[in-house]
């Protein structure tokens, strides 16, 4: 029996298959088609069963379990390409997205960028504002009708946006979590007169006080449902005739799965990187790391996600693409730095990134169109990447061309057109690029990075991980078993997570009944959805949780609630544990207890768990690791500002207990971990490597 993940990148479309009775794990790797990634799955899928010497039907069909984590509608957001949208709103707050609750121009944008304030703008409009209608209705803040909704106005709204050509409907009226009713009987209006349009309803999208934000999300997941249900329905239709029988799971940005047929869209947006972090929590859990910097590098983007307690940190708004969203996700942050990042030169500067080459046509290197140097590219001539086994031997690369394109690009302006300091220059800009956006992530939260080991995982992360540890002050890193599918690795391992929340102020100490009706309610639901997909009673827990704040403040802090102190009415600890977060985030000194404290939501995880499944263990052998050896490459050592020729391991050899010195490289299929000069790498029990190095001061 096997449990297949995939994830869909920008660049590769990984596949992690799980035997469950034989107990290994088994990887493989496809270039994503941006246009056909039903293809690029399928391709991944032929990998890994050819590997295991079945068919693609064989595997498919003895495959219990099978879950997908996708980037299809963070692209279709990102590079607007989603339905031609209409949205419906209360009567006379048809501007609510437009205005943006005056953040729009700098949502999302770094603090230097924001130093410019004449070169931003708000981003293009998702929502045309000639088809935004207001409707005739009025629902007040406890839920009571003002004004009842005018039909025959509605209808006319409805009829008009149709003969503009409207695909898909956002419905987002004033308090409408309050009481839906009036967006329920809007949506049984379009359905009488579009049955094929797709609806979003804002109570169901996103039940929670902000109208800015709600409006939003209900947008975006109009916009972006239609590209995911196309995509779904010929992948799941593509695996059918192949052989596939188990159903198909979707993961979700909260790091859990659904069912496809449960799937909100808009909650589908960065779910590979949060596939990528539940892995990371799963080997931290096995190897006994409380505190863990999970780092993801792809070929486009750089992640960063937090574990403390063994838990990922969670949140509840996000932007993408400039619009803030309400959306439960883990909370993962990113820049744009990868393998594909083009590297260019700003008058006497040179820059990395954001801007990628993907996977078409890629960097220099890949021989397929591609002129501009990349990260990869660096790489390359630097010796980190050997040119004959990338990715498995399936491509060769071209280290002539990633010459050419560093010398005419950047060696040329900046480096007296040496190629090699170029190169060198390059990864030392990516490195510490990335080193400030784990500062930025654990600093500016209360943490002290050194205090944490860090996870290196995606095809680039095992490449920089020693590099970027090192620049940020971190001496323990560990590269997983896996690390360049680790987010097909997490979707294979996910369980299924619902996760609900309801908007209700109330000031502390709150009202125990009425938070107990809401959970409740909640429990209630979430039970219901767990009998429809066949999660027994017993595989099933509930986690509770508020958002906190103090009153006449905007950020609201989540602290786990336990069913024991809201039955007792113990809120005591609840409040206590606000207040330390609130004095690690913001300093104790910004406390306004005179305002006092209230609760903004009440929100409620409720996982259904799936069979665990143990880690691989790898053989064991003794600290020399001469086994594995498989020769020697001349790699440029940044630390000593010299070619040295390193040993280069064959990391599918390599047994626990091995021990390698740097600076050396560790090849593996799909990615090379770098030791680099002064650090030891030992491998673990689990086939992970474990470097200890010698941090910068």
């Amino acid at each position: 029996m096997f449990v297949v993940g995939v994830d869909v990148g920008g660049t590769f479309t990984d596949v992690a298959v799980l035997d469950v009775q034989g107990g290994h794990t088994v990887t493989a790797k496809a270039l994503s088609r941006p246009d056909d990634l039903t293809t690029s799955v399928v391709e991944a899928l032929e990998m890994a069963a050819a590997t295991l010497g079945v068919s693609l039907e064989r595997l498919l069909a003895r495959t219990v379990r099978f879950s997908h984590a996708t980037t299809r509608t963070s692209n279709a957001l990102l590079t607007f390409s989603g339905s031609r949208v209409g949205l419906l709103t209360t009567r006379g707050f048809e501007d609510t997205l437009l205005i943006m609750r005056g953040i729009g121009r700098v949502a999302g944008l770094s603090l230097a960028e924001r130093r410019h304030p004449r070169a931003t703008a708000k981003p293009p409009l998702l929502v045309d504002e000639t088809r935004i209608r207001g409707v005739r209705e009025r629902v007040d803040a406890r839920g009571r009708i003002v004004t009842p909704l005018d039909v025959d106005h509605a209808r006319a709204q409805i009829v008009d946006l149709l003969q503009e050509g409207v695909e898909a409907f956002a419905v987002c009226l004033l308090w409408a979590f309050a009481n839906p009713c009036h967006e329920q009987a809007i949506a049984a209006l379009i359905g009488e007169l579009a049955p094929q349009a797709h609806i979003s309803l804002s109570h169901q999208v996103a039940p929670l006080r902000g109208e800015y934000e709600r409006t939003a999300t209900t947008v975006v997941n109009a916009y972006v449902a239609s590209a995911l249900e196309h995509y779904l329905r010929r992948l799941t239709r593509r695996l059918r005739d192949a052989g596939l029988r188990a159903p198909l799971l979707v993961i979700q940005a909260n790091g859990g799965a659904t069912s496809v047929d449960r799937v909100v869209p808009v909650q589908t947006i960065e779910s590979g990187p949060a596939a990528g972090v539940a892995a990371a929590q799963a080997v931290a859990r096995a190897t006994g790391h409380q505190r863990v910097i999970a780092t993801d590098v792809g070929g486009t983007t750089f992640k960063v996600g937090v574990l403390t307690g063994g838990k990922w940190a969670t949140t509840r708004e996000t932007v993408i693409g400039q619009y803030s969203l309400w959306l439960p996700m883990v909370d993962v942050v990113s820049i744009g730095a990868g393998g594909g990042s083009v590297a260019w030169v700003d008058d006497t500067r040179l820059r990395v990134g954001p801007r990628s080459a993907g996977a078409v046509p890629g960097p220099a290197c890949y021989g397929r169109g591609g002129t501009e140097p990349t990260v990869t590219d660096a790489d390359v001539v630097l010796g980190y990447i050997g040119p004959d086994t990338f990715w498995g031997g399936r491509m060769r690369l071209d280290t002539a061309a990633a010459r050419r394109a560093l010398a005419e690009h950047v060696a040329v302006s900046l480096f007296d057109g040496d190629v090699v300091r170029a190169a060198a220059g390059i990864r030392e800009v990516i490195d510490h690029q990335m080193a400030d956006l784990i500062r930025k992530v654990t600093i500016e939260r209360g943490y002290d990075p050194r205090e944490f080991v860090l996870f290196a995982y995606g095809g680039m992360g095992p490449v920089h991980g020693n590099a970027y540890a090192r620049a940020a002050g971190i001496a323990r890193v560990v590269v997983p078993g896996g690390a360049s599918v680790l987010s097909a690795v997490g979707g294979a391992r996910s369980d299924i997570l619902h996760t609900q929340a309801t908007s209700d102020l109330l000031l502390v100490p709150a009202d125990p009944s009425r938070l107990k009706s809401h959970f409740r309610r909640m429990e209630a639901e979430a039970a219901a959805m767990f009998e429809a997909e066949g999660i027994p009673p017993e595989r099933r827990t509930f986690s509770r949780w508020l958002e906190m704040r103090y009153r006449r403040q905007l950020h609201a802090i989540r602290v786990d609630i336990s069913t024991r102190a809201l039955d007792d009415g113990q809120t005591d600890a609840v409040v206590a544990e606000f207040e330390r977060r609130y004095a690690a985030l913001y300093g104790a000194a910004a406390a306004f207890r005179e305002a006092g404290i209230e609760v903004v939501t009440a929100g409620l995880d409720a996982w259904g768990h799936v069979e665990s499944l143990p880690l691989p263990v790898v053989p064991t052998g003794g600290s020399d690791p001469s086994a594995a050896l498989k020769g020697h490459r001349s790699v440029y050592c940044l630390r000593r500002r010299r070619w040295v020729e390193a040993p280069v391991y064959d990391g599918e050899r390599v047994s626990a207990g091995n021990r390698v010195l740097g600076l050396a490289l560790v090849e593996y299929p799909h990615t090379t971990v770098v030791v680099e000069d002064g650090t030891e790498a030992v491998v673990d029990a689990f086939g992970n490597m474990v470097l200890t190095c010698e941090v910068e001061a």
